[in-house]
Order: structure tokens, then C-alpha cells, then sequence
């Protein structure tokens, strides 16, 4: 990540509806800053893109009544392979981001989703494409945060102990859903993510906490210091 906080990714926004892809546009600005976001006037033109800039993911908008959007990421997956896809759309498109998820895509960004969510599923995708997984703990923030992205609320993390461990925000998410005894599809439907992407979180979870389960994966997690319990907020009066 970048001494300004940015990851060095670049991001290519498309939807074949021009207002909505100036509103995508916006509206992943507002979340990615300071790396840099473009706007691809068509698919040829998203794919030119992504082939010719390092380290470059795509958003790609999708509605339940224009099976355009789905083609293009299809194209981007099978032209530009490697390169990571987020699909975009209201909680009407879920059909077929569901579908774009289990092709390949890496996320589903809602229309209506929290805005701490957008910005952490598309900070982590960007992370990724810029080769950068980790998320270094920025100059001048407290020791812990509390996780609130997706429902998954109430538990505090040490961002010292995550580097340590070298856990991505996304693998972290994942972590909490484990520790409440949520399944892979749970996870994923309250994250946007596909199965296959939450197996595969998980697997590195396993890997870099030594652990050969679930159950040991959280055991281990509290106990190398990266979970505490949230403080409890006095109740009003």
C-alpha cells in the first residue's frame, strides 16, 4: 500500500447504461481514493483497458433485465484471465451476480450495501490486484478496531496482531463468520462473496494460523492476540 493510503491498483468501472456507469464511477471514487478509477466507454474498450494497465481490477454493472452485464464479465475473465472482477448492481441483480460469482467474479457490490462494506470489499480486490494482500495499519489509528462490515459485528481486532499474521481485511471478515458458526454460503451471502472465494479465504486462514479445522482456526486466533471481546457500551439512562 502506498505512503498516501492508496494500494496502487487501478480500476475500471463499465456498465453498458451510461448513467448508471457514471454513478458506478462515483460511487467507487468515493471508496477507492486515491487510486486512480476509469471508466471504459464499452467492453472492447474495458478490455483494452484492463490488458494495458498493471494491476487493474474491473467493476462491471449487472441487471436482472439486461444479460449484457454478465457477458462482459465472461469476456473479462476469459480475455484477461488473472485479472480480479467485482460485478455491481441493486439487490434486484442478485440472480445474475450470483451467477457472475460462480463463473469467476469476486464480489457483489449492492447498490444498497453499507458504505463501509463497498469500501472494504473494494479496497481488498484492489489490494489483491495491486499484488498487496495485507492492510497495514495507517499512521496515526488506534491499536484495534472493532469489525462492523456485513453483520459481523462486536468483536475487536488488534491490526498489529493482523500483520503479524499477515490477514487480509477480507480473511479476517471470514474469520468472524467461523467464530460465529456461520457456513461458507452464510458468509458469503452476508459478505457478497462467491463459495469458492470464501473456501478459499478459508484455506488461508488455515494455513497461516496453523490450524487443520474451523474450530482450532478461531481457538488459535484468540489465542495469538488477534480477537477480544468489544467493550461494552454503558447502557442509557
Amino acid at each position: 500500500m502506498g505512503e498516501d493510503g492508496g494500494t496502487g491498483a487501478t480500476c475500471v468501472v463499465h456498465d453498458e447504461r451510461p448513467q448508471d456507469r457514471r454513478r458506478l464511477r462515483l460511487l467507487v471514487r468515493a471508496v477507492a481514493a486515491p487510486d486512480p478509477v476509469a471508466a471504459a466507454r464499452d467492453a472492447d474498450d474495458l478490455l483494452a483497458r484492463l490488458a494495458a494497465t498493471p494491476r487493474a481490477f474491473a467493476v462491471v454493472g449487472i441487471s436482472e433485465s439486461e444479460p449484457s452485464g454478465l457477458a462482459v464479465v465472461r469476456r473479462v475473465l476469459a480475455d484477461v484471465p488473472g485479472t480480479a472482477v467485482l460485478v455491481a448492481g441493486s439487490a434486484g441483480a442478485d440472480a445474475p451476480a450470483q451467477q457472475a460469482l460462480a463463473e469467476g467474479a469476486a464480489g457483489f457490490l449492492r447498490w444498497d450495501a453499507p458504505r463501509a462494506m463497498i469500501r472494504t470489499l473494494v479496497r481488498s480486490v484492489a489490494s489483491t490486484a495491486a499484488g498487496d494482500d495485507l492492510v497495514p495499519r495507517p499512521a496515526g489509528a488506534p491499536a484495534a478496531e472493532i469489525v462492523s462490515d456485513g453483520g459481523l459485528r462486536d468483536v475487536v481486532v488488534d491490526l498489529e496482531a493482523q500483520q503479524r499474521l499477515e490477514l487480509s481485511v477480507r480473511e479476517v471478515q471470514v474469520l468472524i463468520g467461523v467464530s460465529r458458526g456461520l457456513t461458507n454460503a452464510d458468509i458469503g451471502r452476508r459478505l457478497y462473496l462467491s463459495d469458492h472465494t470464501v473456501k478459499s479465504h478459508t484455506g488461508h486462514l488455515f494455513r497461516k494460523l496453523g490450524a487443520s479445522d474451523r474450530a482450532q482456526a478461531v481457538s488459535h486466533a484468540w489465542r495469538l492476540g488477534l480477537f477480544s471481546p468489544a467493550p461494552t457500551r454503558p447502557a442509557r439512562t
